[in-house]
């Protein structure tokens, strides 16, 4: 039986990206809002190549966020809940479908019939999560997000299932998880709680979300509350830093300095430079340098297919002025950066740690 989350109930969740373990325990107020009591953010080693760089540094590491996460906390909530990141996560989808002797209202048993007849490959994985996609009447050919009520004789359902492999639950120590207080775990898909800053009825059209981490990119193919389609690539943010570094000779804090001063999208005169301790670099080269990496993103972005509109998340972009209208125009798509719900601002991992936490919230 689903519980229910209630107003003043403490969610702790666990978030991690290429180069980060973060973790929070926040208390659930009014509506949406929501009081962080607790964060704990430590680098580590990262993922390069989809996968972790040094798997026991990364076991540490989240041992160590998830003791300190705890110390000051008079409660600690029963479950910790474990966003997977999206390379980590896979999609599969299934139909079922129902044919009635007489035209019939479906109900709830109806539907649970068309989820007991589906079966999902769980040979090496196991289903972090499942999710009618659409449903379709017998009578008619429009996809429909909701069918309870409906009169039909025969009724089928789209629905897909997000599975993580075994292996990967190896990866945290359940007896730290324990001695820090917490009875259990629980992963959820980053892609799942994110699609929810983007407006209900952008998803129920159909839409795709771009994560661009600093060494990967997920795209995931979105219709209504579900997921169709999750794949990524590697390529992002961090491989254009360390370009950055090899192509002009400067370090890796001069690197990220100057790509925050480039405006590529814009003519640059001459003799303008960009300046970061104490390097001077032509700004007119660094402009063009960085425009080609952009492209070359754009490109691989441009493989996968996509919906006409796409929401960005993550952020590993958003240092660089007009990146977005690059992906735009290469992409021949529509392009926006998902927001917080509530407070419209555009902040990561801010953002997909109280994703996390609403959709905590929302199903659990």
């Amino acid at each position: 039986m689903r519980n229910i989350v209630k107003k003043n109930d403490l969610i702790a969740v666990l978030y991690f990206d290429d180069t980060q373990v973060v973790g929070r325990i926040a208390k659930v107020n009014c509506g949406q809002n929501l009081t962080a009591i607790a964060t704990v953010r430590k680098e580590y080693s990262g993922i390069m190549e989809s996968d972790f760089t040094n798997r026991e540094d990364f076991t540490e590491t989240v041992s160590m966020v998830i003791e300190e996460m705890v110390k000051n906390v008079s409660k600690v909530p029963s479950v910790l809940y474990i966003g997977v990141a999206n390379q980590f996560c896979q999609v599969q989808t299934r139909s079922s479908e129902i044919a009635f002797d007489r035209v019939s209202k479906i109900n709830r048993h109806h539907i649970q019939t068309l989820w007991d007849s589906i079966d999902f490959d769980t040979t090496k994985s196991e289903i972090i999560q499942k999710q009618a996609l659409y449903y379709k009447l017998e009578e008619y050919n429009e996809v429909l997000i909701d069918v309870l009520g409906s009169a039909t004789i025969g009724v089928e359902m789209v629905a897909s299932a997000l599975t993580v492999s075994q292996e990967f639950k190896y990866l945290f120590d359940m007896a730290a998880i324990q001695r820090a207080g917490f009875s259990n775990y629980k992963f959820i898909s980053l892609a799942a709680c994110e699609l929810f800053m983007i407006p209900e009825r952008v998803r129920d059209a159909g839409c795709s979300l771009v994560r661009c981490d600093f060494f990967s990119t997920s795209v995931a193919n979105i219709l209504g509350d579900g997921l169709t389609q999750l794949s990524h690539f590697n390529l992002g943010s961090g491989y254009l830093v360390n370009e950055i570094v090899e192509y002009f000779n400067v370090d890796y804090e001069t690197a990220m300095q100057l790509l925050a001063q480039c405006t590529p999208t814009y003519e640059v005169l001459l003799e303008e430079k960009y300046h970061a301790n104490g390097k001077q670099i032509p700004a007119s080269i660094f402009n063009k340098f960085v425009m080609g990496h952009l492209n070359d993103f754009a490109s691989r972005l441009n493989n996968f297919e996509t919906a006409r509109v796409i929401y960005l998340s993550g952020g590993n972009f958003d240092q660089i002025y007009g990146a977005t209208n690059v992906f735009a125009n290469a992409c021949d798509r529509t392009l926006f950066k998902c927001k917080d719900v509530l407070t419209g601002e555009i902040a990561y991992p801010e953002n997909t740690l109280n994703a996390m936490i609403r959709f905590v919230v929302k199903y659990n």
